[in-house]
């Protein structure tokens, strides 16, 4: 039937009708006949999901393979004893550990090692199959390495296991590791390092405990709401409050002394406590003679955004960029002022150590935000489409290095 027949509509497209889905669901063979992919990995839980993003990155790369039409499997070293402990959205992951695997030959295409290492059995067992042997660096491994000696003399754990291993990916924000891994684990880096890096993929499925909460920001309606959070762990230089609190300090005595809100600094007391701090820094800081800082335990975003629903965040990720937090924020319209370089187009943001900038974002979201949030949202959207285990350029970027194409 020709579209020319009086009645019939025409379809003249959109901006994005090109954007096609990496396979298509109808398409998709059943289970057993996937190819797949295990992903090495600690047991997570319920009580560990938050401490460490790294657990979020393998439940969400998880996610990702699963769409892509592999079979993922999370290696664990041990199950969980009831569901009960496992995050609500995880309990139909798939999960063997390694002696289960053995048992059980499977179609491997590729075994990844996030964070861990694994056992060198199970490791010529996948090369037996004929599966490739990966290793992703998500972290700092270099901070990690050198640290972890100096301060930390008596501590000693399998960050590295050297055998075996065909290719090492890393992080966009952790590119200039790529070579320090490889010859580490000895492995020849390719002449071009770009084609070791692995697409950093986010989704806020734990955010919103799998799309049934959807915890969101509140305009101050009372004096109790007024309040700016600095949410850095306080365990290294990149991962600390004190920009945080200059630029509040800053931003306090440049027209705001008549501020009555509070400073919450979450996991303070690794800052506050040490003599440094005490005698040399917080007798100078106006906020802190004031009374305007509180220092609180560590907390996880969920409860922090419960606790402090109209609340504003102070971050700092020098050296530290692409934190989860700032995606988590700014999808729930929290204003947070940032200053990772390869988001500075999104939301309010700052570059390196610029303490006036930052006092000069912070007045921006403090006094504008309600106006700006639809925009704001429209940031966010767009900055979360960019790293979603959805997005098919993301997959088939992922996809070329399972293959070792590109």
């Amino acid at each position: 039937m020709s579209h020319q027949l009086p009645g019939m509509t025409e379809n003249f497209g959109n901006p994005f009708q090109s954007v096609m889905p990496f396979i298509n669901a109808s398409k998709l063979v059943g289970l057993k006949d996937r190819k797949v992919v295990l992903l090495a990995t600690a047991t997570i839980t319920q009580k560990n999901i938050f401490s460490n993003g790294l657990f979020q990155n393998v439940y969400i790369i998880y996610k990702m393979f699963d769409a892509m039409g592999y079979a993922p499997i999370l290696v664990i070293n041990e199950k969980p004893e009831t569901l009960d402990s496992v995050p609500s959205m995880m309990c139909a992951a798939r999960m063997m550990t390694t002696d289960e695997i053995i048992r059980q030959p499977l179609p491997v295409v590729a075994l990844i090692e996030i964070g861990m290492s694994i056992d060198p059995l199970l490791r010529q067992f996948v090369k037996m199959l004929g599966g490739r042997l990966a290793k992703l660096y998500l972290g700092n491994i270099l901070n990690i390495d050198i640290e972890t000696p100096i301060f930390y003399p008596g501590m000693f754990f399998t960050h590295h296991v050297i055998e075996k291993i065909d290719t090492i990916w890393v992080s966009p924000h952790y590119g200039q590791h790529a070579e320090y891994a490889s010859f580490l684990n000895h492995v020849t880096p390719p002449s071009d390092l770009t084609r070791m890096i692995a697409p950093y993929v986010w989704d806020p499925c734990f955010l919103t405990r799998d799309y049934t909460e959807f915890p969101r920001w509140k305009p101050r309606a009372a004096p109790e709401d007024d309040v700016i959070v600095i949410m850095e762990p306080n365990i290294s230089f990149q991962k600390c409050c004190f920009v945080p609190l200059m630029a509040i300090e800053r931003w306090y005595r440049n027209g705001n002394r008549s501020w009555k809100g509070k400073v919450i600094v979450v996991n303070g007391d690794r800052v506050t406590d040490t003599t440094h701090f005490k005698n040399t820094i917080a007798p100078y800081l106006d906020i802190c003679k004031d009374g305007l800082v509180t220092c609180k335990d560590r907390m996880d975003i969920l409860s922090v955004m419960k606790e402090y629903p109209s609340a504003l965040f102070m971050m700092h990720q020098v050296n530290n960029e692409y934190n989860y937090m700032t995606m988590e924020l700014m999808w729930c319209g929290f204003p947070a002022v940032h200053n990772t370089d390869a988001w500075g187009q999104f939301g309010y943001s700052y570059t390196g150590n610029n303490i006036d900038l930052a006092a000069k974002q912070l007045e921006i979201a403090y006094s504008g935000h309600t106006n700006r949030l639809e925009a704001y949202k429209a940031n966010a959207n767009i900055l979360t489409w960019q790293h979603s285990p959805y997005n098919p350029a993301n997959q088939l970027a992922w996809d070329n290095l399972i293959h070792a194409r590109g």
